[in-house]
């Protein structure tokens, strides 16, 4: 299984951030995490914040503790965590745990950004 990066394009426009997800999102490496953590706890009211899953291979019970936990923080501060292009087999897991009700999903990154002009 491929180890999980993270970029981070930081304020793409004011208070909007795309974090890029490649490889698997299981808690195994803790480093890659650190980036995006700080941003989203460290948010002013109000930030908007789109994860890119496209080249996400696979995730499981932590990483869905780490994207609710993310998104509870943003919704206390009138923020958004947005979520592009998850494979289809990510897009399965997240509807089977009905997880998909807490996140809007987009097919890419794009149309997620439009929707949050």
């Amino acid at each position: 299984m491929q180890k999980l990066t993270i970029s981070v394009e930081k304020n793409v426009e004011p208070n909007l951030h795309i974090a890029h997800f490649e490889g698997a999102f299981d808690g195994s490496v803790k480093e890659p995490l650190v980036e995006l953590e700080g941003l989203i706890s460290g948010s002013p009211n109000k930030t908007k914040v789109v994860l890119d899953l496209k080249n996400l291979s696979y995730l499981n019970s932590y990483a869905i503790g780490q994207l609710v936990a993310w998104h509870n923080h943003l919704v206390k501060i009138e923020g958004q965590i947005i979520l592009a292009a998850p494979s289809k087999n990510v897009e399965d897991i997240f509807n089977i745990l009905g997880i998909s009700a807490l996140f809007k999903i987009f097919p890419d990154i794009q149309t997620a950004v439009e929707s949050l002009r």
